[in-house]
């Protein structure tokens, strides 16, 4: 297995993770002066440019498998949530707290993998065409795009028409998940040095010669 190789997989498998941990602990509001913001913000704004550091390590191919990937991870989550909270319990059994954590509504699941799916293959795309501009341009071009569509696409299909204010919504968690997101630039960054040594030593390596 190629260093390459190994770094995907350990990224994916921390995105995949980060992409659970977050829609377990979505459910937890925290408030932050007078916003108030869904207890997964701080690790789902993460996972932007994960999705970034992935695509650079394993190219166009891995950002696409990736999108499909994670989607059924999510619907995963979602749907054996709500099949585990349908089922009977023991009398003896309190499953308020699992109700809490996996009792979201058809409404707000279907918001979130639809969110999910098109800020992903948007964030993919422009990453992908931006490969000539350089890292900085490539996440920052990137994630403006997938963490506003991202925000507006779920907001809006999960809470439109409850009376909740929207916008206000909306604009908070826009701000905080790309300021968070570029944190993690220098991941990028360091993933496309990883890569380019990695092709360099496969490129020098010389052949196994075999000997009958």
């Amino acid at each position: 297995m190629t260093h390459r190789t190994t770094l995907l997989i350990i990224l994916i498998s921390v995105y995949v993770g980060a992409e659970l941990v977050s829609n377990v602990t979505a459910g937890r509001l925290v408030q932050l002066g007078s916003l108030v913001f869904p207890g997964a913000i701080f690790l789902y704004s993460l996972t932007f440019t994960l999705r970034d550091a992935i695509h650079t390590a394993g190219g166009w191919s891995a950002a696409k498998a990736l999108l499909w990937g994670g989607l059924a991870a999510n619907a995963l989550l979602a749907g054996y949530g709500l099949l585990v909270n349908a089922l009977p319990k023991p009398g003896f059994f309190h499953d308020d707290a699992y109700q809490v954590v996996f009792g979201s509504t058809v409404r707000v699941v279907l918001a979130s993998l639809a969110a999910y799916l098109v800020s992903t293959a948007l964030d993919a795309l422009i990453f992908e065409r931006l490969k000539a501009r350089g890292v900085t341009t490539q996440v920052i071009a990137s994630n403006a795009v997938s963490t506003t569509l991202d925000t507006v696409i779920f907001i809006t299909l999960a809470f439109a028409g409850t009376g909740a204010p929207l916008l206000n919504l909306m604009i908070g968690q826009v701000i905080l998940k790309m300021l968070i997101s570029l944190l993690l630039i220098p991941l990028v960054r360091w993933v496309r040095t990883q890569v380019s040594q990695s092709q360099a030593t496969e490129t020098a390596a010389p052949p196994i010669e075999v000997t009958a």
